[in-house]
């Protein structure tokens, strides 16, 4: 079975090469210019565009080309998303690597919470989480407000964490527990 918009058994070689041209017209389609292109009389073209449906076969077309184009863009996305993924599997080994060689005691107190706050927003992303935290609130019997803000708690640990990395206390990654 041949798709609307090709040539119908029914229909002439002529009549099918104008319908090409009104189908391929998109939504600027007119018969008044099919005619004046192809040399023909605007009520030939008429007539061919009624016996042959015309105007359903264009939609039927147009229908199958928007179809046809989320389909394409479906694919690309799918494409590049893969890509993307690689490449940052790739740096991510890269990191992981670099990682491995800074000793902690070497990091600035705000640069160990730079990192403490960015393993902090991977990890809740990572598990679906947002990396904002927000109140939540209850309109029941019982309401409390809660504000934390994780980052906050962060900078007062700062001066512990220096501490810590003066006298060594904080391990590097590849001096940590395997388990």
């Amino acid at each position: 079975m041949v798709a609307s918009y090709e040539r119908q058994d029914e229909e002439t070689k002529k009549a099918f090469e104008a319908f090409v041209e009104y189908r391929n017209m998109g939504m600027d389609r007119s018969l008044r210019e099919v005619a004046k292109k192809l040399d023909k009389s605007l009520a030939l073209i008429g007539r061919w565009s009624s016996a042959n449906n015309w105007v359903e076969r264009a939609a039927e077309y147009d229908k199958d080309m928007d179809r046809k184009a989320l389909i394409e863009d479906e694919k690309k996305r799918r494409e590049m998303v893969k890509r993307h993924a690689n490449a940052s599997m790739m740096f991510q080994q890269k990191v992981i690597e670099r990682i491995r060689t800074i000793k902690p005691e070497e990091l600035s107190p705000s640069e160990l919470i730079r990192w403490f706050e960015t393993s902090v927003k991977i990890e809740r992303l990572s598990r679906g989480e947002s990396t904002d935290i927000s109140e939540i609130a209850h309109s029941g019997e019982v309401s409390e407000k809660h504000e934390y803000n994780i980052f906050q708690r962060v900078d007062q640990y700062s001066d512990l964490y220096k501490k810590m990395a003066e006298r060594g206390r904080i391990q590097s990654v590849d001096d940590g527990d395997d388990s």
